[in-house]
């Protein structure tokens, strides 16, 4: 029965994640993970294979239920701007934003919150001390989130500061 309830949870995570992305960015515009940008559909449907997990390990599963549904949950917070002004129009702003900004002010702030995100994870597996694998495994998944964090934010604002570079009107 656990392992039912954790393809459910990872498929929420994964159809969270789809949907919302596709609400405030059709476009794709606005998503940090360059590998779903690029290739769309083939990459979130492969998503959805994450749902056999459960089947052949439960801590595995428990790592990668966290993120998905994190990460639904941030695409939501920060998604209302782009959907009241559309996704091209955010992404002019956020270029925008990038050629008066500084790229390492940007990064730094992008990898403090990852940080606090490590902390995080590092606390609750100081908390488990190892004595509960699932504890543990939920904790592994909120750092492997901070890890993506990490590197599609880096991967987006490197992209977004270089566009606002080769765009003289971006200002």
């Amino acid at each position: 029965m656990l392992e039912h309830g954790l393809a459910l949870l990872i498929f929420l995570g994964r159809a969270g994640d789809v949907l919302s992305t596709l609400y405030i960015t059709p476009s794709m515009a606005l998503e940090m993970n360059p590998v779903a940008r690029r290739f769309k559909w083939p990459a979130m449907l492969v998503g959805f294979g994450l749902c056999a997990i459960p089947y052949f390990d439960v801590q595995l599963a428990i790592i990668a239920a966290v993120p998905s549904l994190l990460v639904t949950a941030s695409n939501l917070s920060k998604g209302w701007m782009a959907r009241a002004l559309g996704d091209k129009e955010m992404e002019r702003i956020v270029v925008r934003a990038a050629s008066a900004g500084s790229l390492p002010v940007t990064l730094a702030m992008c990898w403090t919150s990852a940080a606090f995100i490590f902390v995080t994870a590092g606390a609750l597996l100081w908390l488990a001390r190892g004595e509960d694998q699932m504890v543990s495994s939920f904790a592994i998944g909120i750092g492997l989130y901070g890890a993506a964090l990490l590197i599609h934010g880096t991967l987006f604002y490197v992209r977004v500061f270089r566009q606002a570079r080769l765009e003289p009107n971006a200002a």
